[in-house]
């Protein structure tokens, strides 16, 4: 995608808060957890500073507010059936992403069976690349936990990581 034709956007609510997406005629680029109308301006910055219009377009995102909706809900959903359009990230990170895509509803991965599915010795670097996710719950980054069991981190809060995965019903340490 060239930066300069832009992407649409929509805010999606759901019962922990709302959900900022965006895309590209190609794909999904973006989907974050927004708090606050500040979350909001922050994530409008981030794409202005690279250059990347925003235009609001609700009716773009039917497909994407029904999946969500149906999660939300209890629903086993697969959003591996969405197309995605990465707009930025390093070559490795879009590996780790990619992979971790794979991680099916209801199971969990390690950070360090992610380093070694791709031949890498480092797992922290595996934890690094899903802090800079782009996707959340699409790349389900909330199902990478520590090889102890424990949750490890999850860049918008453990508290939202633990419902994720419980709304998975996903056996966790508390």
């Amino acid at each position: 995608m060239e930066s300069k034709k832009g992407m649409y956007y929509t805010i999606l609510s759901f019962p922990k808060g709302k959900i900022f997406l965006a895309k590209t005629d190609k794909g999904l680029s973006f989907a974050n957890f927004m708090k606050s109308q500040k979350r909001f301006e922050e994530i409008a910055g981030y794409f202005k500073k690279r250059g990347i219009p925003l235009e609001r377009k609700p009716r773009k995102f039917r497909v994407e507010e029904n999946l969500f909706s149906q999660y939300f809900n209890g629903g086993k959903i697969d959003f591996r059936i969405l197309p995605l359009d990465f707009v930025h990230g390093t070559p490795f990170q879009k590996k780790v992403w990619l992979e971790t895509r794979k991680t099916p509803y209801g199971k969990t991965r390690s950070y360090k069976s992610i380093a070694q599915k791709l031949k890498q010795k480092g797992y922290r670097s595996v934890g690094q690349a899903l802090a800079r996710n782009p996707l959340l719950i699409i790349i389900p980054c909330h199902r990478v936990i520590s090889l102890d069991g424990g949750l490890g981190g999850f860049s918008t809060g453990l508290p939202l990581k633990r419902h994720l995965l419980r709304l998975e019903k996903v056996n966790i340490r508390a």
